[in-house]
Order: C-alpha cells, then sequence, then structure tokens
C-alpha cells in the first residue's frame, strides 16, 4: 500500500499547500489570500478553511476527550486515517489541481492529541501516517513558528478578546499556562514538519512583519508550488 503511494505521489501533477501553526497565527487570512490569487490566475483551486462546514478532515469534537486512553486514541487515529485516505483519494480525481487546507492537520488534528495526552509514541506513529498519506498530493508546507507562545497567546487576544471559539482566559496564570502547554505541543509538531522531507516555508513570527511573510509566501509559492511539473488547465 505505501509503495503504491509513493509511487502515485511521483505520477501526479497534484498539489496540496497546508497553512498551519498555532492559533491566531495568520492561516485563514493566507489561505484566502492564496487562493484568490491561484484563482485570479486561472488555476483550478479548492480551498478548505478550518471553519468549513462538515469539514472532511476534522472528527466531532466529542472525540477529542478520550486521547489519553489506548481505546480513545486508537479509535481516533482509525477515523482520521480514513477521513485522509479518502480526502487524498479524492483529490486525485478531481478536477482542481491544487487543494489549501488551512490548521487542519498541525493544529486541530496533532497539537491538540498532543495536549489532550496521547502516548507520544502513539502520536509519533500516527503523525508520520497521515504525512505519509498525503503524499500522493505532493504536499507543500507554509508553518507559522512562534518563539514566544506566550506572547502569541496574549497578541491575539488582545484583538479577539479573551475568550473565542476554544479558549478562555480568566487571569494572568492562563496565559502563562496556556504558553507552557502549546510550547510544548509547537515543539512536537516543529520536529515533525523538520523531518518531513517535503518543500516547506517556515516563517519564525518574531515581530509580526506581514508585509515580509507576505512577499516570502509569494515567492515560496510562485517558486515551489506552482513549479513546470504541473499541468495547470484552463479553468
Amino acid at each position: 500500500m505505501n509503495e503504491k503511494r509513493h509511487s502515485t505521489a511521483i505520477h501526479s501533477s497534484k498539489r496540496l499547500l497546508i497553512i498551519d501553526g498555532i492559533p491566531g497565527s495568520g492561516k485563514t487570512t493566507t489561505a484566502t489570500r492564496i487562493y484568490n490569487r491561484l484563482i485570479s490566475q486561472g488555476i483550478r483551486a479548492r480551498c478548505l478553511l478550518e471553519q468549513a462546514e462538515n469539514h472532511p478532515l476534522l472528527p466531532p469534537m466529542e472525540q477529542y476527550y478520550a486521547l489519553n486512553t489506548d481505546e480513545g486514541a486508537d479509535a481516533f487515529i482509525r477515523q482520521l486515517v480514513d477521513r485522509y485516505s479518502r480526502f487524498v483519494e479524492e483529490q486525485l480525481s478531481s478536477s482542481e489541481d491544487i487543494a489549501i487546507i488551512e490548521s487542519v492537520l498541525f493544529q486541530d488534528i496533532v497539537s491538540v492529541s498532543h495536549l489532550q495526552g496521547m502516548n507520544i509514541a502513539q502520536l509519533q506513529s500516527f503523525t508520520e501516517s497521515l504525512q505519509l498519506l498525503l503524499m500522493p498530493l505532493n504536499p507543500h508546507l507554509i508553518y507559522y513558528y512562534h518563539t514566544d507562545v506566550e506572547g502569541q497567546w496574549r497578541y491575539i487576544c488582545g484583538i479577539r478578546g479573551n475568550e473565542w471559539g476554544p479558549v478562555s482566559f480568566q487571569s494572568d496564570d492562563d496565559f502563562v499556562q496556556a504558553g507552557e502547554v502549546w510550547s510544548s505541543s509547537q515543539a512536537f509538531v516543529r520536529a515533525a514538519i523538520d523531518a518531513w522531507p517535503i518543500p516547506k516555508l517556515i516563517i519564525e513570527n518574531k515581530d509580526y512583519s506581514w508585509a515580509e511573510y507576505d512577499a516570502r509566501i509569494d515567492s515560496f509559492v510562485s517558486e515551489s508550488l506552482l513549479s513546470d511539473g504541473m499541468n495547470i488547465r484552463p479553468k
């Protein structure tokens, strides 16, 4: 099975662009901007944002709650492997040349599994399985990495407020704790990303220099994602 998938990746002209990072990194804005650029160039593209209804790569929230048990983790992994397998098969036979997904792989699956206490060895194997499943789509990655995770939580809550989505910060200690636990999960994700042999752009977001980041992203899209190996079909 793995050999067949690897062979498919070599011959496929499909592309998958993964945009990821911890909450509030700018992933949705980046994904939308790139998608609009691709569409304006006449490229067949699909953009799956984290909040998309009936997202094909996200399980129901209640299935995250038992990841610190063998039974709960095994059931979760089986479902995600099935979801990712079906997603890849659908994309390989779809009319889109490029699919964009934001948040769901590393933030919503790997990081949350880490935060919920999944066994590290099991999580390592699970992460590698998902990465391998995506290889037929020739994945590319843009990853926002924060050296000051606590500072990122304070920054984004200063914009969105202390209660949004799944988070609620009631005290200064809450920000300190969030910085500690998300720093640990981010470190796990970063190690997995560094070991994944795909084209990638790591943006170490220290000062929120969005114009600079956008310029680097545009170059990455032009020089790597839209490579000569693609057979772009007019819409």
